[in-house]
C-alpha cells in the first residue's frame, strides 16, 4: 500500500512540474514576444500565463509539504499554504492586469498595428505547449491537478482567440482589435481574481462558510441517526 501510494504521489509530483516548467518558460517567451510583436493582447495573455505559473508552482509546492504532519511550531499542518499561494497569485495578477490595462486603454484611441506574423507564430506556440499540460495534467485525480486542467484549458481557448486576430490581421489593417481583446482578457482576469480574493481573505479571516454551505453540513449531519436537530446561532444573538 505504501509503495503504491508512494508512485502515485511520484506521478502526480511528476505531472504538476511538467505543466509548471513548461508554463513558466512560455511566459518568458510571451513576454518577450509581446514585446517584439508590440501586441497587448500577448501582454495580457502573458499576464494570465505568469498567474497560473503562480498556480502551478505553489500546487506543486503544496503536493510535497501537505502531506507533513503538524508539528509544534505548525499545529494545524500544511495545508494554509495553498491560501498563502492563492493571496500572492491574486496580487501578481492584479498588479499585471493593471500595467496591461495602463498599456492598452491609450491603444483605443490611437491604435498601433502589431505584428500579425509573429502573433500568428506566438499564438500557434501557445495552443501546442497550453494543449500539452492540459494533456500531462488530465490523467492526474487530485483535486489540485482538475482545477489546474481547467485554468490550463482556459489558456488554450485565450490562445485560439489571439490566433483569430492575428489571421484576421494578416489580411486586414485592424490594429484596434490588438488593444479590445487585451482588455477583454485583463478584464476576465480582473473579474476571476476578485472574485477568488474575496472568498481567500474570507478563509483567511476565518469567516463562516457561506449559507449554501452551512445548509449542505446541516443537512449531511441531520442524516446521521444519532442526530436530533442542528442549531446554527446567529452571531447578532451573541453578547
Amino acid at each position: 500500500m505504501h509503495s503504491h501510494n508512494h508512485i502515485h504521489q511520484h506521478g502526480k509530483d511528476e505531472r504538476i512540474g511538467w505543466a509548471f516548467f513548461l508554463n513558466v518558460t512560455f511566459t518568458i517567451i510571451e513576454f518577450i514576444g509581446g514585446w517584439l510583436t508590440n501586441s497587448t493582447a500577448i501582454m495580457a495573455d502573458a499576464v494570465h500565463d505568469l498567474g497560473d505559473s503562480l498556480s502551478i508552482g505553489f500546487a506543486w509546492i503544496l503536493s510535497h509539504l501537505s502531506d507533513k504532519e503538524a508539528s509544534d511550531k505548525y499545529s494545524y499542518g500544511y495545508r494554509r499554504l495553498s491560501l498563502f499561494g492563492a493571496l500572492v497569485n491574486g496580487i501578481v495578477l492584479v498588479i499585471g492586469s493593471i500595467w496591461v490595462l495602463f498599456e492598452a486603454i491609450p491603444r483605443l484611441s490611437n491604435p498601433e498595428m502589431p505584428m500579425a506574423e509573429g502573433m500568428l507564430g506566438l499564438a500557434i506556440l501557445g495552443v501546442v505547449v497550453n494543449g500539452y499540460a492540459v494533456f500531462k495534467l488530465k490523467a492526474g485525480e487530485t483535486l489540485n491537478e482538475k482545477v489546474l486542467t481547467w485554468h490550463l484549458l482556459e489558456d488554450v481557448l485565450g490562445w485560439v482567440a489571439v490566433l483569430v486576430v492575428s489571421i484576421v490581421l494578416l489580411f486586414v489593417e485592424l490594429p484596434i482589435l490588438d488593444p479590445v481583446l487585451s482588455i477583454s482578457f485583463t478584464l476576465f482576469i480582473l473579474f476571476n481574481v476578485f472574485k477568488n480574493l474575496k472568498s481567500t481573505l474570507a478563509l483567511f479571516l476565518q469567516a463562516t462558510p457561506n449559507e449554501e454551505t452551512q445548509a449542505s453540513i446541516k443537512q449531511a449531519l441531520m442524516k446521521l441517526p444519532e442526530v436530533n436537530g442542528v442549531l446554527c446561532p446567529s452571531p447578532r444573538n451573541e453578547p
